[in-house]
């Protein structure tokens, strides 16, 4: 029974009366006088009566935890004046009653049980106390999930991805002490080894080994990209998401195996040594998760796409940017943090236009660790919250703590009756990492932006603090300038109302860390049409010429119109200015320069000028023999691709009029690509090739799901190159040279 129907028992609404239940050897029955009364059960004031030699109280223990099936025995002997002792427990079992303090309960099933003691002096009066009781499977093990923090001995470890930084916070009897140390470059995974030893994972291509001896780094390969690290506890599991794969390696740094596995990016260690992995992004057959053990083959688990139709508090789509994954301590429960997207609505999919509460929503996903089974009436969509990012559980597994990246704020669920549990409110920006104690009592949040490590003690079952009991520094001098702090700061936001209204859209959940999401969007209703969504990395902003597929933006000023419309946010321009003239108008007056806030979104997204290093190439950077081949063919004038796909940047998009790209119509255009600017589309803007081989599905609208479908099953007609003439060979040669682009 759950805490609510526990409660009804308590209270005796709709069940009989107060009457005597189970009974232990030497129990005494309710008088008739108290088994009548309709306050039996209640607190019952003494009313001015003489109360004795002694006042009558009722004194539990704090509330605690317990394991299912194991008896457990409460103890009332604290309380004062008491001659009888009547224990409910919560569970729809029989109330007992004794003259002895101290009985014993088992409860049969988890859940989260209100146990009320009622003790009587011998005038019959009686008092109350509540005790909260959470009852559970017992704890196998603490299973590390990949976060920018982790519990170490005496407090907790935290990587800063643009300072390069690992710091280290130590709780003691005075407070809490910090101390810092270089890393590799570009830390966003921690793990701990163990005796004050951790891990970090660089997307540098570097595991850095802070060892007690020193620092040992592992080099995983160029273009390897790691993104998350976790101790299985007889090795370290790395995920490799430029080159699909997730190593296993050795404390000294040594490749024991390599796994295969899709796009990885979420990383927990499981009971059985493994670990269980997510998918980054999803494609047609929903989200998915890789259980990876050392003793069996890999297996699958697919979350659903969800196929209700969009309200103000739920949405249909699918589960995407599988981030964050966890196992409960009881080894029986994976939890799966993201957000699901809304690609099954739009004015061309369906009868729906995407709003800004339609459009994504967070999501925590929940799955039976033993049968490898979503539990999909289980999943939790946040109302008014975007995406759900890094996740950790109690040390005994009844409350779950969700960061709500873009939200500044940090959800807790009650595992045990599967409900929110309390929230924790302006937390700070873009949070990373949690982690909680050992013991339970503190709870460890990186927010990462805000450059600081805010500690809740959270020992409190019934209500979360309203305030942290520390915020530390986990930099000591900013790396970025100002406005690139601001501007990032701006991009992973969705608690400002000038960015978007009830917090559900941030730039960054279209866009995670500048990339792209790996969907197909209907932006219909907004004048366009089907869009693949495009990475930022390496364009520079404005850098490729005109921005979208349609080209049209001029300036990445211009997404003040999607913050005011698509996001419903008030903007972040004076309303006096967007007003003004052409302003207000895509391609329209330059609103550069008329809102710092604005500039330095720009700016961050136009510092956004490298891609990520291509693993397809050699060591040196140099192009494979057969890539070189395919260099060739490319490049060969009656093939015809690098007629448009041109010079360093692989484009030739340009503004050929003010407010008029260069646009192609290459024979990928269907009725679901739409408009521009809510007029005729006549071409698409060619994009660069450059890190084509990190950002599938391809063309404008996603129809091509590899390489090869681009030069073959999309271009029947040979306007998009001449390719049908290629021999098998020389269209392997030509993909793998598209591949190191």
């Amino acid at each position: 029974m759950r805490a609510s129907a526990a409660l009804l028992v308590v209270l005796g609404v709709g069940c009989s009366p107060m009457l005597p239940g189970v009974f232990e050897d030497d129990a005494v029955d309710l008088t008739v006088e108290d088994a009548g009364r309709p306050d039996a059960g209640l607190d019952v004031p003494d009313g001015g009566r003489d109360a004795g030699p002694e006042p009558l109280s009722a004194v539990v223990g704090p509330d605690r935890w317990v394991d299912v099936n194991v008896p457990t025995t409460f103890d009332a002997s604290a309380s004062r004046g008491a001659v009888e002792y009547e224990w409910s427990f919560g569970d729809g079992s029989a109330h007992v009653r004794s003259a002895r303090p101290s009985v014993s309960h088992t409860y049969a099933t988890p859940g989260r049980y209100r146990a009320v003691l009622r003790v009587f002096d011998r005038r019959h009066r009686s008092k109350s106390a509540l005790q909260l009781v959470a009852a559970g499977f017992p704890t196998v093990g603490r299973f590390q999930s990949a976060s920018t923090m982790t519990t170490i001995e005496g407090g907790v470890a935290v990587v800063v991805a643009d300072a390069d930084l690992l710091t280290f916070i130590e709780v003691n009897d005075g407070g809490f002490t910090r101390r810092q140390t270089p890393t590799c470059d570009e830390p966003v995974s921690i793990a701990n080894l163990g005796a004050g030893e951790v891990a970090v994972a660089c997307r540098s291509g570097t595991v850095a080994l802070h060892l007690r001896s020193g620092r040992v780094d592992a080099d995983l390969g160029r273009g390897s990209l790691p993104v998350a690290i976790v101790s299985t506890g007889t090795s370290l599991a790395v995920a490799l998401n430029g080159t699909n794969q997730v190593t296993f390696l050795s404390r000294t740094g040594a490749i024991l195996r390599v796994s295969a596995v899709d796009d990885p990016s979420g990383l927990a260690a499981t009971p059985d040594g493994g670990v269980l992995v997510g998918r980054f992004r999803s494609i047609a057959d929903g989200g998915l998760l890789t259980w990876l053990s050392p003793t069996a083959a890999a297996q699958p688990t697919t979350l659903a796409i969800d196929p209700q139709t969009s309200s103000d508090t739920e949405i249909g789509g699918i589960p995407n940017l599988l981030a964050h994954v966890a196992v409960s301590p009881d080894g029986k429960l994976a939890v799966v943090s993201s957000l699901q997207a809304n690609v099954t609505e739009g004015s061309f999919r369906s009868t729906k236009p995407l709003t800004f509460e339609t459009t994504l929503r967070a999501i925590t996903s929940f799955v039976d660790v033993p049968t490898r089974l979503e539990q999909f009436d289980r999943r939790k969509q946040w109302d008014n919250r975007g995406a759900a990012g890094a996740v950790a559980f109690s040390p005994k597994g009844d409350f779950l703590y969700v960061a709500m990246t873009a939200n500044r704020l940090i959800e807790r669920y009650d595992v045990l009756d599967d409900a929110p549990a309390g929230t924790l409110f302006d937390v700070g920006a873009d949070l990373r990492g949690l982690a909680v104690s050992d013991d339970g009592r503190f709870l460890f949040v990186d927010a990462q932006l805000s450059r600081e490590v805010v500690i809740y003690d959270v020992s409190e079952m019934r209500a979360l603090p309203s305030a942290p009991i520390a915020r530390l520094p986990s930099v000591t001098v900013e790396p970025l300038s100002p406005q690139l702090l601001l501007g990032k700061k701006l991009f992973h936001d969705a608690s400002d109302p000038r960015l978007t209204r009830d917090g559900y859209i941030a730039c960054a959940q279209c866009h995670p860390d500048g990339e792209e999401d790996g969907l197909v969007w209907d932006f219909t209703d907004r004048g366009e049409g089907l869009r693949n969504s495009i990475s930022l990395l390496g364009r520079a902003g404005a850098g490729d010429g005109p921005i979208h597929w349609s080209g049209n933006f001029d300036e990445i000023q211009d997404f003040e119109g999607d913050l005011r419309r698509a996001f419903g946010g008030m903007g972040l321009l004076r309303d006096t200015d967007w007003m003004v003239g052409t302003t207000s108008q895509s391609l329209g007056a330059p609103k550069a320069g008329l809102s710092a806030d604005l500039d330095a979104l720009a700016a961050y997204v136009s510092s956004l000028s490298t891609s990520p290093v291509n693993p397809f190439l050699l060591p040196d950077g140099g192009l494979p023999d057969d890539a070189a081949r395919g260099r060739a063919i490319f490049e060969r004038p009656s093939v015809g691709c690098a007629v448009c796909h041109q010079g360093a940047r692989l484009t030739d998009s340009r503004f050929i009029d003010a407010g008029v790209p260069l646009l192609h119509d290459v024979g990928t255009l269907t009725p679901g690509s739409g408009q521009r600017l809510g007029m005729t589309l006549g071409g698409i803007d060619t994009p660069t090739l450059r890190g084509l081989w990190r950002t599938p599905p391809f063309l404008h609208d996603g129809s091509a799901r590899t390489i090869g479908e681009v030069l073959q099953a999309r271009n029947p007609a040979n306007r998009h190159g001449q390719t049908s003439a290629l021999s098998p060979a020389e269209l392997a040669e030509l993909k793998a040279y598209l591949k190191c682009l």
